[in-house]
Formats: structure tokens, sequence, C-alpha cells
């Protein structure tokens, strides 16, 4: 795949779907590398927006997200320190779900209800997860920032699967623990861990590929401890 592969125009059914949803001009198009193997996904293309995205894929399939609404979850993995897996995961404020990206990502029926997951549809092995993929994060952070900031202003507490937030409060799975008590921030093992001023951990930990908007997540908790 070159250059220009990623300017590849939407089709009809794709463009409207992106009109419909409001989604605004279209700026790049991914695929995956043709193969006999998963030759049923060599028509899936992936469809940036300045808005949002369009996935397509066998059977008709074709779902839009907004980056102001879109949840995304990212399982990166290695392999002898070269990158390996980069899948991805959209999720929809109805809860449907579609993986795309090279690797495999597996819900359990706890990660599922904690994120609020109805389905989950196996999209395309998208080359350059790379570009797409920090396309898709840092889009889906400046969408959705600055209205987390004034929702926290007001009270309201945000749901990230892994965690909950408020301006008070950082909620895990088990424990919690107010921001004043969190004195550090860190990661090991594609874990977060939260330390706190009156012992080691304060709060659970929890792998990265578990929190939803993980980015916006990780920026407003360090807004919150100050």
């Amino acid at each position: 795949m070159d250059e220009r592969d990623t300017y590849e125009q939407p089709t009809g059914e794709a463009a409207a779907l992106a009109a419909r949803r409001g989604l605004g001009p279209w700026q790049r198009t991914f695929r995956m590398k043709q193969s006999r193997v998963f030759g049923k996904h060599n028509a899936s293309r992936l469809h940036l927006h300045e808005g949002g995205t369009v996935v397509t894929g066998p059977a008709g399939f074709r779902a839009a997200y907004a980056w102001d609404t879109v949840r995304v979850l990212r399982y990166l993995s290695t392999r002898n320190g070269v990158p390996w897996d980069a899948r991805y995961t959209l999720l929809d404020p109805q809860g449907a779900a579609v993986n795309i990206g090279p690797g495999t990502r597996v819900f359990l029926k706890e990660e599922k209800r904690a994120l609020g997951i109805t389905s989950v549809v196996q999209g395309a092995l998208f080359l350059w997860p790379d570009v797409w993929g920090e396309h898709i994060v840092r889009a889906v952070t400046r969408a959705q920032l600055p209205k987390a900031l004034a929702a926290l202003e007001r009270g309201q507490t945000l749901d990230f699967g892994a965690y909950r937030v408020d301006r008070h409060v950082l909620a895990g799975r088990k424990h919690s623990a107010p921001w004043s008590q969190i004195t550090e921030i860190s990661s090991h093992s594609g874990s977060l861990i939260f330390n706190g001023s009156l012992r080691r951990t304060t709060v659970d930990s929890a792998e990265l590929q578990s929190i939803a908007n993980a980015d916006l997540f990780l920026r407003l908790c360090r807004h919150l401890r100050g």
C-alpha cells in the first residue's frame, strides 16, 4: 500500500451514510492488503472524515462513528520489541462495536458489561494502523475534551469502563480515592497504576486496553489531579 491508496474516494453508500451522520468532508481512505485468505475483506474500507469515520465490510456492512460520541479502545502488543497487534475497537452510543486493524481482541462478559457492549463485528485488518489509529485517537480527544470538562464542572460523573471520574473522586471497579490523595499516575506492562500519599496504590490498576478513550481519560486525570 502506498500513499496514493489512501485517497480512494468513498463509495456512494458510504458517502451517503457519512452525509446522513453529518461527518463532514472526506479526508482519507484505508484498506487491507489484498488476500485470498481474508478475501471477504478485500473490499472493506476505513473512510476518515473531518467529523468521524465510516467502516465498511462484507455483506453490505457499513457503520458510522462521530468523533464527538464514539468510544475507542485499542489493544497494542509487540513481539521481540517490534509492534505486532494494533487492534482498535470503535463503539457507538448504542453499544455496537467493530474491531479493526491487525490482531485479535476478545471481550469477556465482565468487560462487555462494564463497557456497555451489545454486539461486536470483526472488521478488516486495515493497513497503516499507526497512521489511522493515531488520527482517530487525536480526533476523539480533540472533539470530546471540551464537553467532558464542561460535564465535570456541572458535577457529572464520566464513565470510561474500567474507571469513573468526577471532580472529586476517581473510582475503579473495587476501590476509589479522592484526587487529593493521588500523587502519581504511571503505567507498567500496559496497566495504569495510581499511587497515593497514604499507600503505594490507591485505586484498582486496569489495563489501558480496557479503558474507553484512554487518551481522553488520562488528560482528564491530569487535569483533576492538578
